[in-house]
């Protein structure tokens, strides 16, 4: 009989609020009270990330990345800012796959056209694209539609 692994409850916990996250990214229109049960849970998520001992940069990036998204999300472009160029910092220092470093300069650019700022943010969408060429990962279509989706929004 083989023995179960066991689980680690902080990176159940951590896995679980960052899916529980997406049911108000996914949501057009937020209430006050829905910003702040999502900021609350992606932050939750990150910090939980980092509880979990066998974490790794690209569990960090990940939680970064949403992050980002989630302050765009609600339309605040500063700390969407601040959380993408964290990720971006990250990814140049611990080098993930390119597939991370692609989406943090997805979500500076992002960042950007919440901000009003779409020079930069077509430069931060140039980045993407180049990061994502170093990528091993083989699906890849939700990655070309965010970008697609942001172009339109410049």
């Amino acid at each position: 009989m083989q023995k179960k692994k066991p689980v680690n409850i902080l990176q159940q916990l951590a896995k679980q609020t960052f899916n529980e996250a997406w049911k108000y990214l996914d949501k057009k229109k937020l209430t006050k009270k829905e910003k702040i049960s999502l900021l609350n849970l992606v932050h939750t998520s990150y910090y939980l990330w980092q509880q979990v001992p066998a974490h790794t940069s690209t569990h960090t990036s990940i939680s970064l990345w949403q992050i980002s998204r989630a302050y765009a999300h609600i339309g605040d472009g500063a700390n969407a800012l601040l959380f993408a160029e964290e990720n971006i910092q990250l990814c140049k220092t611990e080098k993930p796959d390119g597939f991370y470093t692609a989406y943090a300069y997805e979500s500076a650019a992002r960042a950007h056209i919440v901000s009003g700022n779409k020079t930069k943010a077509a430069a931060q969408i140039k980045h993407a694209l180049k990061a994502i060429q170093t990528t091993k990962e083989k699906h890849l279509d939700s990655f070309h539609k965010d970008m697609e989706a942001l172009k339109a929004m410049l």
